[in-house]
């Protein structure tokens, strides 16, 4: 589908983004630098940085692939859902996030619950940031675009994202995010008239889909268990680490608010094109692999010159993803979990920002090692979210929101129950009935790891240590 003169429009971007992260690589000199940018992330990069991490391949083609399974329904369940709750995350959660001197997620849990709890929910948020759904993304374009195997695309796109994160920390990776922010809405939003046009708008996407009155409506598309799951994993972002980590950077806790109030206006409606657009794939192409067909589409349509635009949104959306939770993973590989277990004492800023190089390869490794084991994007993100909220969610949300006793008993029990309910009832689904659905691990897993938490919060002594967070 692209022309030689779209490749060299991309190779072209390609090394213009890697030059931005060498010449972000001359300021890292520490940790905080490296990890943090030394708190000095202004509003427009935290505006970015958000969007373009928290999209990604889910957002721009898995959105496909879930509207034209569950129509309409994915934008007033998931979408609205998603972007709602993050309004109190911005008004008061993210103020009181930017005031504590923790520097990681594992961090807050080991002021809270100690050593062996910061140790269990590393691992998990490690696997976490693994973000295979960008991978199995990354796979779907590739072959759309170019007509080659998925897996030397997705080695590719992670090599090149991999070198991307070593060079220039969280500074190099928020320049590069805004850049492919750019890209990722515009390039999406410029083929939507086209794709909407040709199926005759909403009217035409209610003609094609009669037989199946519930895919336009606002929640009958989607069965009751599913939509509970979506409701569940969107309140995931107030244990997001990315969120976590911007919040953090930011220069202030009200340049941090800001970004996240503009974050809310612009991506509830680009969902709504996504979604859209997602509609009009399974109208067009009812029996094809949806967010294969919709990247085909476009390209089919697009003039020369202007596809390769196309797949650089597409593919910056993906690394821009990535690259954040690479970070992330391979800072929490180096500080909470081999400095943790391994080091007798503490280690230097250059031997910590060389394990979150090696950090980031290893996520790398698993992502290509294991992508290919879901269907559709969304899938492999419902799991990882899942699994990370049946474990992290809990503990983590009363860290930040709850000022009362906690122990080592809560935050191990906590952690425990939810990851032993998930795992179980992951290799045994249990069907509800035709109406509700298969039970979702979560809706079992989550309210077990609230339940234990409470029970653990009475045995023992109070373990917080970080008494100092200031109160908003």
């Amino acid at each position: 589908m692209l022309t030689g003169i779209d490749n060299i429009i991309i190779v072209i971007a390609a090394i213009a983004v890697l030059s931005v992260g060498y010449y972000f690589s001359k300021s890292v000199s520490d940790m905080e630098s490296y990890y943090l940018a030394n708190r000095s992330l202004p509003w427009s990069l935290v505006v970015g940085s958000l969007i373009a991490s928290w999209y990604g391949g889910n957002g721009v083609v898995g959105a496909i692939g879930y509207a034209s399974v569950f129509g309409l329904a994915s934008w007033f369940v998931w979408s609205i859902g998603a972007h709602v709750v993050r309004l109190p995350l911005a008004m008061w959660v993210g103020p009181r996030v930017h005031m504590r001197s923790d520097v990681t997620v594992p961090d807050a849990i080991a002021n809270s619950y100690g050593r062996v709890a910061a140790i269990v929910a590393s691992i998990f948020l490690f696997m976490y940031c693994s973000k295979l759904g960008e991978i199995t993304a990354t796979g779907f374009i590739g072959e759309a675009a170019w007509g080659v195997n998925k897996m030397y695309v997705c080695i590719f796109v992670v090599v090149f994202t991999i070198i991307l994160t070593c060079l220039g920390g969280l500074m190099g990776v928020a320049v590069t995010d805004m850049i492919f922010f750019f890209f990722m809405i515009v390039s999406v939003c410029m083929v939507f008239p086209q794709i909407y046009d040709s199926v005759g708008g909403m009217a035409g996407i209610r003609a094609a889909t009669a037989s199946t009155p519930g895919f336009t409506h606002p929640v009958g598309g989607m069965r009751f268990s599913k939509a509970l799951m979506l409701v569940l994993l969107c309140v995931n972002v107030y244990a997001d680490p990315c969120f976590y980590q911007r919040f953090s950077a930011s220069n202030s806790a009200k340049t941090a608010r800001r970004a996240m109030l503009a974050n809310f206006c612009i991506c509830i409606i680009f969902d709504a094109v996504t979604i859209i657009a997602g509609m009009a794939v399974r109208v067009k192409f009812p029996g094809m692999q949806p967010e294969g067909a919709y990247v085909h589409m476009v390209l089919s349509e697009l003039p020369v010159g202007m596809r390769s635009l196309f797949v650089i949104g597409l593919f910056g959306a993906i690394i821009s993803t990535i690259d954040s939770y690479y970070l992330v993973g391979g800072a929490t590989l180096a500080k909470d979990i081999y400095a943790r277990i391994f080091a007798k004492e503490e280690l230097s800023d250059k031997k910590l920002v060389n394990l979150s190089r090696v950090g980031a390869c290893l996520l790398g490794f698993m992502g290509i090692s294991l992508f290919f084991r879901f269907r559709l994007a969304y899938d492999a993100v419902v799991f990882l979210t899942s699994l990370w909220m049946s474990t992290g969610f809990v503990p983590l949300l009363m860290v930040l929101m709850y000022n009362g006793k906690k122990t080592q008993a809560a935050g191990l029990l906590s952690m425990a129950a939810g990851c032993l309910a998930f795992a179980y009832l992951s290799f045994n689904p249990i069907m509800i009935s035709e109406s509700f659905g298969k039970l979702e691990p979560i809706l079992v897993s989550l309210p077990l790891s609230f339940i234990f938490w409470v029970i653990g919060s009475k045995i023992g002594k109070d373990t917080e240590i970080n008494k100092k967070a200031i109160k908003c």
